[in-house]
């Protein structure tokens, strides 16, 4: 009988030592998000340009489709520009559509508009407040090889890919590997400059199941140091998560956009003083090359 009561007051005292945690997720309000890296074929004389935008949500919510007053590209240097629509059925994803002054065919803008020594604009309103980013078009080299490996890091049912590549001499470069399945990889050629570069990347068994006959898509973008800075920001917050680095952070990671409202003059920064006046996103031009791996046994 003594050991019974014993146990009901050791069990009364961990009962009362149980406490209510509040954890503050750091909830705040929806913020819109321009999903703007247009991917650039040069050897195809159209591309498909289009940009989508959402709408960040709580830290357990989800990523809604938002709807924009406005949206246009532009060359700093030119006054053609490229006009946005929203796409018929498809909520919250915009496409390039032709006028008398923009370089568009089939939705599609021409490439050769793409890809010159211009500094690029894109201004997007939203919600009677107007959003601008700006950038360059970013070179980017073709795949040497992608093989499969036989190399294991963790567990054995991994699968090993090796990418090579050959960097662009003569300058600073960076690049962005899309790995496909929402992976991505940024890298500067600070140790490689000029010279080839291969590099392997396992493929975590449990996050990407691949069997024989399934096929990777890999591709090198172009960057510059800023969108490469950006992917680094995005990658820490995510940890390649289910959704990939484009899912909502769970701390905010600000891309290239400002708000520019009622200022005069984009090279002043005037809304310094409105730090918290920002959409999430990020516009790049970036040159594309790609190529294909069938996974064997």
């Amino acid at each position: 009988m003594r050991y019974i009561t014993l146990l009901i007051a050791l069990l009364l005292v961990f009962t009362s030592c149980e406490d209510v945690i509040d954890v503050d997720l750091n909830d705040e309000d929806p913020r819109l998000i321009v999903d703007a890296l247009i991917r650039i074929d040069t050897t195809q004389q159209l591309t498909a340009a289009n940009i989508k935008v959402s709408l960040s949500s709580s830290f357990f919510g989800e990523i809604q489709p938002a709807e924009v007053e406005s949206m246009f590209i532009q060359k700093a240097d030119e006054s053609g520009f490229v006009p946005y629509e929203a796409v018929p059925g498809e909520p919250g994803v915009y496409r390039p559509f032709a006028t008398t002054v923009s370089p568009v065919a089939d939705n599609k803008i021409v490439t050769s508009w793409l890809t010159s020594d211009s500094e690029y604009l894109i201004f997007v309103t939203y919600q009677d407040q107007d959003y601008f980013a700006r950038t360059t078009f970013a070179p980017s080299v073709p795949i040497d090889t992608v093989e499969q490996g036989d190399g294991e890091l963790f567990d054995p049912d991994d699968k090993e890919v090796t990418i090579a590549f050959t960097d662009i001499p003569d300058d600073d470069n960076y690049y962005v590997i899309d790995l496909d399945f929402n992976e991505y990889l940024p890298t500067e050629d600070r140790f490689y400059q000029g010279q080839q570069f291969e590099f392997s990347y396992f493929y975590d068994s449990d996050d990407t199941p691949l069997n024989p006959g399934d096929t990777i898509d890999i591709s090198i973008l172009g960057a510059d140091e800023q969108f490469y800075d950006y992917m680094n920001g995005l990658l820490e917050q995510s940890q390649q998560g289910e959704n990939g680095p484009f899912q909502t952070p769970t701390a905010t990671v600000r891309g290239n956009f400002l708000n520019i409202t009622d200022i005069d003059n984009i090279d002043q920064f005037d809304n310094l003083n409105r730090p918290d006046a920002f959409i999430l996103g990020y516009f790049s031009l970036s040159q594309e090359f790609s190529a294909s791996l069938v996974i064997e046994e």
